[in-house]
Formats: structure tokens, sequence, C-alpha cells
């Protein structure tokens, strides 16, 4: 990336940022935005300097693999920008988003395409740029060959973790054994240029220990990869890293770092790159919702529950909430003495769908119309999923990025995109330090 290209991704950030002091809390800038209502769109508090310390935690942990940002996670100017500053690349799952991590001078070599089942029209793009893709099966594999022959390949493999919230193998992936010998076979037979391969264990998975198997049966591939003519050099072992505040990338460090010091001990032919999404963008990001309506449940005379018409719901923020499995935990912003007496609580979204409903069942205060609920930890396939349904508003990001930070960075953009230096600077950081050992849950 030019200095040019850099000092115009800096700048674009900062405009969209509001800086903040470093000692300004998550709970203070909730408070300020709380009392800048009523807000008639939920707002996401995105925290830059999250993002920062998040990607500074993986470079500590695991400096042999390399962050390509899955910007289908959360696609908010704020992040994607911080990570360009970064110098992280990008997992691009389609051609717009290829064209936009390209717009902001992202070096085609920092670009995977890692999406198994292309269009045509993508495919020519990624052609013209240069652009590594993936295939998992022989009708992937003839339409590369046709449209973009002397494309660099990884082949995907399918391994799933047993502790995932979604289990992407049962759409994408080939059987690790006689089916990805088969396909290795037929790229030879094509004269296509198969360079490594890759896997996704899933989203969310909570055991981490999955990644080391996962690269001892990638070890398998390789080594009947080079039977056959093909030499390995590019490694990709996904994402499905946890993004919660109070889990760690080391606990993954520790597997993977294990298996490729075992697997691939000679790391200076390999490039070794990992594609966290959840991991850098789900605790950056803050949800504040506001209670518009209200209704009780009842049996007979006696009130059973309550339920709360929010200005968010499935088509907003909370489609994972319901359908992926993600469990959000709900703060009332308002002292307890000031609330009703804790009943059975239900949350509705705003719109006329019937099935617009997102958590049941939990126990909260009695709130008023007009009461605050705070979300946390709601940046990842949270705002790309949400739509215009009923003609709502899309949430609101405002991000906030603290004054160390606005330094950082502005340091980091004269760096020329050196990652060596780059990743010296972010270690060397002492406010990233302090956050790193600063996660506690936010309390009203």
């Amino acid at each position: 990336m030019s200095n040019a290209t850099a000092e115009t991704v800096y700048e674009h950030l900062m405009a969209g940022a509001r800086q903040i002091d470093d000692g300004t809390s998550l709970h203070d800038i909730i408070d300020r935005v709380v009392e800048s209502g009523p807000h008639d769109e939920p707002i996401h508090v995105l925290e830059v300097d999250s993002v920062v310390q998040r990607y500074t935690e993986w470079v500590r942990h695991m400096p042999r693999v390399k962050q390509y940002y899955a910007i289908k996670s959360n696609d908010a100017d704020a992040i994607v920008e911080t990570v360009v500053l970064l110098g992280g690349g990008f997992d691009c799952a389609s051609q717009s988003e290829l064209e936009r991590v390209l717009g902001l001078g992202v070096p085609p070599e920092r670009i995977i395409y890692a999406q198994p089942s292309k269009s045509v029209a993508s495919l020519k793009l990624a052609r013209q740029r240069c652009i590594r893709t993936v295939f998992d099966n022989e009708f992937e594999l003839d339409k590369i060959a046709e449209h973009y022959p002397e494309a660099e390949l990884l082949l995907r493999f399918r391994y799933d973790s047993a502790n995932s919230k979604i289990n992407l193998g049962t759409k994408f992936g080939c059987d690790a054994n006689e089916e990805a010998h088969q396909l290795l076979d037929r790229a030879r037979d094509l004269g296509m240029k198969v360079v490594g391969w890759c896997f996704n264990v899933g989203s969310m998975s909570y055991d981490a220990e999955v990644f080391y198997g996962a690269i001892r049966t990638g070890r398998s591939i390789s080594d009947y990869a080079a039977s056959i003519g093909f030499q390995f050099r590019v490694l990709d072992i996904g994402g499905g890293f946890v993004g919660d505040k109070d889990d760690n990338i080391g606990r993954y460090a520790d597997h993977i770092n294990r298996a490729l010091e075992e697997f691939y001990p000679d790391c200076s032919s390999l490039e070794v790159f990992a594609e966290p999404g959840r991991y850098l963008c789900a605790g950056a990001v803050t949800n504040v919702a506001v209670v518009q309506g209200k209704r009780y449940f009842r049996s007979g005379n006696t009130i059973t529950g309550v339920g709360y018409y929010l200005n968010d719901g499935i088509y907003g923020t909370f489609y994972s909430t319901k359908y992926r499995g993600l469990e959000s935990k709900a703060v009332v912003w308002k002292s307890p003495k000031d609330c009703g007496p804790e009943r059975d609580t239900k949350l509705f979204g705003p719109t006329c769908d019937g099935n617009d409903w997102f958590m049941a069942g939990i126990r909260l205060p009695e709130l008023a119309i007009g009461d605050t609920l705070v979300f946390e930890t709601e940046g990842a396939y949270s705002s790309v999923n949400a739509c215009r349904f009923n003609g709502f508003k899309l949430p609101k990001v405002i991000p906030y990025v603290r004054g160390g930070i606005v330094e950082l960075l502005r340091k980091i953009k004269s760096l020329k995109g050196d990652a060596q230096l780059i990743e010296q600077a972010l270690l060397s950081n002492e406010l990233i330090k302090v956050m790193s050992g600063n996660q506690t849950p936010l309390v009203f």
C-alpha cells in the first residue's frame, strides 16, 4: 500500500470516528449515547481500539500466522480501514468484497478469494488482479480451468469441529482422503497450479484442539500432493475463532503453534494465514436498544410475564441470536431501585412479523417505555444481516477511538506497510497492554 493510500485510509477513518480520552470507559460511552437520545434507530457503539487490541494479541501469540480478516463478518468502514492500516489481509467471498479491498489499496497477494463456488464474472476479476482462490469439487475446478487457468489454488478440505455453532462442512469442503486425492489428480491433469490447502472448522468453535487435528490432516494432503508433483507453499487454517471478550486467542494458539512446529517444522518456505472474522469484530461492538412498547402476559388476573418491543430485532442486530445460537446478554441501563419487580421477559423486534422476537424466558427487572437495554459483543454477523424490512432503519454505527490508538495508527501509516515494523509498534504499545488486561463484563 502506497503512502498516499495509507494517508487517505487513515484520514477517512479519523473523520468518521469520535476521538476520546484514553481513560474513557465503555460505560462512559454508553452513558453518552443514552443521554443523547432518544434514538429511533438502534445504535452500534464500535470501539476501534478493540480491533487493534485483538489484532495485536493475535500477533503476540501466533506471529507465524497472518490475519486475513473475513470481511463478511462485519464490513463497517471503521473495522475494514483499521485492518488495512494494520497491514492485515482479507478473506473475500464476493466480487463486491474483492473490489472494495482492492480499492483501499490492499495488495492482491494479501487477499484470498475464499468462496468455494464463484461466479464467472468474479473469476474474471480475480484473474485480472492475480488473486488466489479455492476449490473443493471437480465442477469448480473445471470452471476455474476454463476462466482462470493460471490461478494459484488452494484445495479446501472438510474438517468439522464437534463443538461449533455453525457447521460449514455440510456445504463446503471435500473429503480429506480419497476425494482430495482425486481432485489433486484432476488438477494435475488439467495443468492447474495447486499451491496449498485450506479448511474451516465451523463458526464459533469452542474446541481449540480441533485445529491440531486439521493441520495434521493437511500434512497428509501435502504429502500426497508432493508425490504427484505439487509443492505446497500456502496453508490457510480458516476461521472459527470465538470473539467473546472473556476468551483468549492464546488457547487456540497453543494447539496451532504445536501443530505447525510438528507437521511443518520448515516454515521458511511456507505462507500461513487464517481468516479471523468474529475474533476481531465481535467484541468491538456494543448494541444500544430502546424499549418502544410493552405488554403483559396474563393467566386470568395474574401477570405471568412481560414483553418489550425494542427498536431492534431479528431484522437488525439479532438474527444470529435467534437462528445461529449466539447467546446475547441484556444489560438493563438503569438503577435496580428504579425498576419494577423481576419478571419472565420476552424481547420483540419492532416489525409486524410475529416471528420477530429473539430472547424469551429470561428474567429481567420490569422496565418502562423509553428505557434502554445494552448488549455487549454484538459485532459479528449482526449489521451485515440487517435489512430494511417494514422500512425500519438499519443499526447506526458510531465508531470511537481513544487518543493513544490515534497516535499509534498515525505512526503505523508512516511505516510504508512494513509488517515487521508494524508488529513491533503494536507489541510495544503500552495502552494495548493495559487494554488486554482489562476485560471486564459491562454492568450499569
